[in-house]
């Protein structure tokens, strides 16, 4: 079965009797007119969306039509029973066309026969209206249910994306305040090297340099990714040159590895850049700050930091989107 998508307006359809009949109009109790009916008209491309198939569509539509055509005929009958010549009512498009009732001649016992035909043309309107909306009652109830349950689904869904933005920014936060990482340079023109302490195995930096770990990192600064994100933002901005970073491969792995493990589903460089903004592009060993020359400083904007209290809104702002988080 075929679904689509419609458009659903739950239209008060207002009879106006008392306007119709004009000076003619005599209300009448005892008739059990409504002031207006509700119908849900059917619009493509506008109003609420509610999912169907074609055959509902077009079933609900001629519905709809087939009551308001229905009471636009009952109330050009009610207009001429209170004497009016010319009317044409088509409630479906909101036009309408139709002559005043003159003044009724003041002949002996007027008043009475003015309104008794207006109790008669109220009788007769109110079986005429109740006959439609009994004929579009089950179209009706079928498509409010329709409604309810497409809104319960949007509500539903809506809850349930604000609860996974939630667990992703509560991921991210955890993640971004463990003091675990540091970066120094194997010396002096050598690359910055950037790892993560918690990991078994040898060290990058050893590994790029011949040197020992706790020759070279003992006595290291750990850092959140915060403070990591600040540190290398800041090089950057200051450096004469492209900064040369390389990430331990280990540690882009485990921190993909542990938001995967929490069903958070972003790669590294996209993790960095909630962090440390949008100037950062791919490179060939972890992401890399994007290089403006000092000459071009002055003009080029300045980089957005995320969230790291450096400046800028927070959060990745490019390419990707992560249910709304922004930086820290």
């Amino acid at each position: 079965m075929t679904t689509e998508w419609t458009g659903v307006s739950l239209e008060n359809v207002r009879l106006d009797v008392a306007e119709i009949a004009g000076r003619a109009f005599r209300p009448d109790p005892s008739a059990a007119l409504p002031e207006r009916v509700e119908v849900y008209r059917i619009l493509d491309g506008r109003g609420e969306p509610l999912p169907c198939t074609p055959a509902e569509h077009e079933r609900w539509e001629l519905a709809a039509l087939a009551c308001l055509d229905s009471l636009s005929r009952a109330l050009e009958d009610f207009y001429r029973a209170h004497g009016g010549t010319r009317i044409e009512i088509d409630l479906a498009t909101g036009r309408g066309l139709r002559y005043g009732i003159g003044r009724p001649r003041r002949w002996p016992g007027w008043e009475r026969r003015a309104v008794e035909r207006s109790a008669r043309a109220q009788q007769a309107l109110a079986l005429e209206v109740g006959r439609a909306v009994e004929e579009y009652r089950p179209v009706r109830a079928e498509v409010a249910l329709r409604v309810a349950e497409a809104r319960a689904a949007r509500r539903a869904a809506m809850e349930a994306e604000q609860r996974a933005a939630r667990h992703r920014r509560a991921v991210l936060d955890e993640l971004a305040l463990r003091r675990v990482w540091h970066h120094r340079s194997a010396g002096p023109g050598e690359p910055l090297l950037v790892r993560r302490v918690d990991l078994p195995g040898p060290d990058v930096a050893a590994e790029a340099s011949g040197g020992s770990v706790s020759e070279n990192s003992e006595n290291q600064e750990l850092l959140t990714a915060r403070e990591l994100a600040d540190a290398l933002n800041a090089l950057a901005v200051r450096a004469e040159s492209p900064v040369d970073i390389r990430w331990d491969e280990r540690a882009r792995a485990a921190t993909e590895a542990e938001c995967l493990a929490r069903e958070v589903h972003l790669t590294f460089l996209e993790w960095w850049h909630d962090l440390a903004g949008p100037s950062w592009r791919p490179g060939p060993h972890g992401p890399a700050p994007v290089f403006v020359p000092p000459g071009q400083r002055s003009s080029a904007p300045r980089p957005s930091f995320g969230g790291t209290g450096m400046g800028g809104t927070g959060g990745f702002t490019g390419g990707h989107s992560y249910g709304g988080f922004g930086g820290y």
